[in-house]
């Protein structure tokens, strides 16, 4: 009894974590659970035979801490360079995994090639990780700022049904899709941002260097001159006399906006918006259907349950008002409904996909059908990109009409009206 006692007593308590739970028939509670990690909660309840909903570290702080932290928007760090270095490694690794080298060993190597410092001390960290007994979903599954959670979730299924050369694959080829998608996005935008920055550029040249020429000429007038000249002197003092204030304020403004950017509420409003606009809407919805289905056929692939596959898939979402709607038809397949039944209630989701899906469902072939979804909203967003490109042009001929229109009116309708007193006196 006394071995025991100290054995207990020198054992490492491990942390307890609250976890929300659908049990089989369409109920939920919550427990409390003491586990390694939150994937290991997760792994605990569903060998009870019930579905996680929510995770989190119990304690009275913790508990604080998330509901704090649930009212923000996570963000992933890194950015381009990041993505590219981690396309790269997903790419050595499957090759490394169908070869059969030993993971330890294929980790290094793929780390040693690595340019990025951010993804190579995450990937030596990973090794550490693995050596110490843990598997590499668990070693990703901690590197959630470089690693999206899609990787350990579908790493976890792969390596249970020992598909990880097919997973790996599989995201290879999701990350690459991405990456193509932004660079098509990227190069619809450049000639506009490019047309919009010298735009700005060139005025605010003008406000500095020519119009103050201007001033000293319509400041002899005896009358009061119109409101297109007044409106560009005013702009032109405001920046020469009080530029400090205006960069102060655009400053304050820029971080304020990422501020009041970070409350999910804010956020929701936003996406809402951004997903009712004519044309970028549709975009975005397409990007958004085509990110939905590969990701969900992914995990499935991967023989994640389905409702984990819908909860994974609902945290990848970047938009708020579609990762409600993907969140809604994870609840509600978790109380046990047909996936026809919880997709028909989604308001981004678009018609074709809900009845797709469906169909899919019911005759059992769903990934024949993520397939024609896949290539059906990849045709559209490519058709959407292009007809972005085609509308910009026109609206960025007609702004640049308007400003020159506006400069012309602002400096030449003086002169006019000066030439009408000079040749009336």
């Amino acid at each position: 009894m006394l071995i025991t006692f100290m054995a207990g007593f020198g054992r490492k308590a491990l942390p307890k974590f609250v976890v929300q739970f659908a049990a089989p028939d369409g109920k939920t509670g919550r427990e409390v659970v003491e586990a390694d990690s939150e994937r290991a909660a997760v792994a605990q309840m569903e060998g009870h035979g019930r579905t996680p909903i929510s995770v989190q570290l119990a304690g009275a702080n913790s508990e604080r801490k998330a509901a704090k932290a649930s009212r923000r928007v996570r963000k992933v760090k890194g950015g381009k360079g990041v993505r590219r270095a981690v396309l790269g490694f997903t790419y050595q690794l499957s090759a490394v995994a169908e070869s059969g080298i030993p993971i330890i060993a294929g980790l290094k190597a793929v780390g040693e090639q690595t340019n990025h410092p951010q993804v190579r001390a995450a990937v030596a960290r990973m090794v550490s990780r693995i050596e110490g007994g843990r598997t590499l979903a668990d070693a990703i599954d901690a590197e959630s700022d470089t690693f999206p959670e899609i990787y350990s979730k579908t790493l976890a299924a792969g390596e249970a049904a020992g598909k990880v050369p097919e997973v790996l694959a599989s995201l290879a080829r999701y990350q690459e899709q991405e990456a193509e998608t932004r660079s098509q996005i990227r190069s619809a935008m450049t000639y506009p941002i490019l047309v919009v920055g010298s735009l700005i550029l060139a005025t605010i040249v003008l406000l500095i260097f020519v119009v103050p020429q201007f001033q000293e000429l319509f400041s002899k007038f005896e009358s009061e001159l119109p409101l297109p000249t007044r409106i560009l002197i005013g702009a032109s003092e405001a920046i020469t006399h009080h530029y400090l204030l205006i960069l102060i304020g655009m400053i304050g403004s820029y971080f304020g906006l990422r501020f009041v950017m970070g409350y999910k509420a804010v956020k929701v409003w936003l996406d809402h918006q951004i997903l009712r606009m004519p044309v970028f809407g549709n975009l975005l919805i397409g990007i958004y259907m085509v990110r939905f289905i590969e990701l969900l056929d992914l995990l499935m692939q991967a023989a994640l349950p389905i409702t984990q596959s819908l909860r994974v898939t609902t945290d990848s979402m970047t938009n708020e008002a579609i990762r409600r709607d993907i969140r809604n038809v994870s609840h509600s397949v978790e109380g046990g409904r047909s996936l026809a039944e919880a997709f028909s209630e989604t308001r981004w989701l678009t018609l074709l996909v809900k009845r797709m899906l469906a169909i899919g469902e019911e005759a059992g072939r769903t990934d024949q059908i993520f397939e024609y979804l896949r290539k059906f909203y990849t045709q559209q967003t490519q058709r959407s990109i292009k007809l972005l490109s085609t509308l910009i042009e026109p609206a960025l001929v007609t702004g640049l009409a308007v400003v020159v229109l506006f400069f012309a009116l602002a400096i030449f309708l003086p002169m006019w009206k000066l030439l009408k007193l000079v040749g009336t006196a």
